[in-house]
């Protein structure tokens, strides 16, 4: 998982004992294990085109989470993957409009392109 930079992972953590305090204690402990106990350090590149099979891999492990609760056999894991691709795209789209982002933008830790100022 990328660790996020110190103010964003602050201002969870704190949003986190906030929904604690107000009786939405599962939104709370959700928000903190997703953040996690460090934020980074160091910037680091993360490509969005990391970022996208990043969440398809998360998608696949709760595809297994599914998939070992209804202690199947068998499943057809072309199209689960098909699903996941859909999944994935949804995600992305929704969060990034709930986050007020523009996909065209390139994030700040996206890697440069040769030539690019730093």
């Amino acid at each position: 998982m990328k660790k996020l930079n110190q103010t964003i992972h602050r201002k969870l953590v704190a949003q986190a004992q906030e929904a604690k305090s107000k009786g939405l204690t599962k939104m709370g402990q959700d928000i903190l294990d997703a953040v996690g106990p460090e934020c980074m350090s160091e910037p680091e590149e993360y490509a969005y085109s990391q970022l996208k099979e990043d969440i398809k891999s998360d998608l696949w492990k709760s595809a297994t989470r599914l998939i070992g609760h209804y202690n199947l056999n068998s499943v057809d894991a072309e199209k689960v993957q098909k699903t996941i691709e859909i999944l994935a795209f949804d995600v992305v789209s929704e969060l990034e409009d709930t986050l007020n982002v523009d996909p065209a933008d390139q994030g700040t830790l996206d890697p440069k392109v040769p030539g690019e100022n730093k």
